[in-house]
């Protein structure tokens, strides 16, 4: 998403009302949009959409708006990791060891970026970065699926090997995907983020039929369920897994991932893992399931 927004574009991409965004705006400020010389319109950014994203999320969890703003001023501005947000040279060492094949570069790249930092920060700047990377390079022909696989893969233990050594608390938080839907990094990526803030995570992984989202939440009776639509296509999928878990009592659902604006009914994270994670723990504190 560019700049250059207009004030109803934001409000539906947001999915509330341009009252409410006004509002938000005037009384805590969470969002300055730019106001063009020739019209007056207001004009807003990717950043500011994150930013509503988030108070959004925070207000329909249960918390305050004025406390929820204060959690959203307190939030770290969200780079992004859309195709325009790659930098040669900078998210492409990846790439160059899939290409190659080359399992002990891949493993030195992994474990130079995330001794540099919390892993939340390598996983949401360095990263998913690095990923939509190998992903272009792939659409282009670049990068072959078998090498595209075997990045992903030594990706996906690495977050494993963080998963199991961050201690778990409470509540309990289920995460995992719809039916059909398989880009699970993410998902993953966002497990390990919450069960370093203290959750008790049970990532379930990906392609998650209805039936046995029922019988999970009929079983583990998870007080949180957070899912991903990356693709337009996953929307469909995760309406008809919100119709289920409700079903089954699960109290809060929510969605992360480019499309969850397009869900219906849940409650669509910011794009910032970070931001989202802070979602979920405030949404466990003042629903009281900690």
């Amino acid at each position: 998403m560019t700049a250059g927004l207009r004030i109803g574009q934001v409000a539906r991409t947001v999915g509330i009302p341009t009252t409410t965004l006004r509002a938000w705006e005037q009384r805590y400020g969470i969002v300055t949009p730019i106001r063009s010389e020739s019209s007056g319109y207001r004009s807003y950014t990717a950043s500011d959409v994150d930013r509503l994203r988030h108070m959004r999320a925070l207000v329909e969890s249960g918390v305050p708006p004025n406390r929820a703003a204060g959690i959203v001023a307190a939030s770290r501005p969200f780079a992004g990791y859309a195709s325009s947000t790659v930098v040669p040279g900078v998210h492409d060492a990846l790439i160059r060891a899939g290409h190659y094949f080359d399992d002990s570069a891949l493993t030195a790249i992994l474990d130079e970026a995330f001794s540099a930092g919390a892993p939340e920060d390598v996983i949401e700047h360095w990263l998913l970065p690095s990923l939509n990377a190998v992903g272009i390079a792939w659409q282009k022909g670049q990068l072959s699926v078998a090498a595209e696989h075997f990045v992903a893969a030594a990706v996906m233990r690495r977050l494993g090997s963080l998963f199991d050594a961050a201690p778990s608390g409470r509540p309990r938080v289920v995460v995992g995907l719809p039916p059909h839907c398989h880009h699970e990094i993410p998902a993953l990526a966002f497990s390990v983020c919450l069960r370093r803030r203290g959750l008790d995570v049970l990532y379930a992984g990906a392609d998650i039929p209805l039936e046995s989202w029922s019988r999970l939440a009929a079983e583990w009776a998870p007080r949180i369920v957070v899912t991903v639509a990356t693709m337009l296509d996953d929307v469909a999928q995760v309406d008809a897994t919100r119709d289920a878990l409700h079903a089954a009592g699960v109290p809060a659902f929510y969605v992360g991932g480019a499309y969850a604006a397009r869900t219906s009914s849940t409650i669509a994270l910011p794009l910032s893992m970070t931001s989202a994670a802070e979602v979920i723990v405030q949404a466990a504190s003042v629903n009281g399931w900690v």
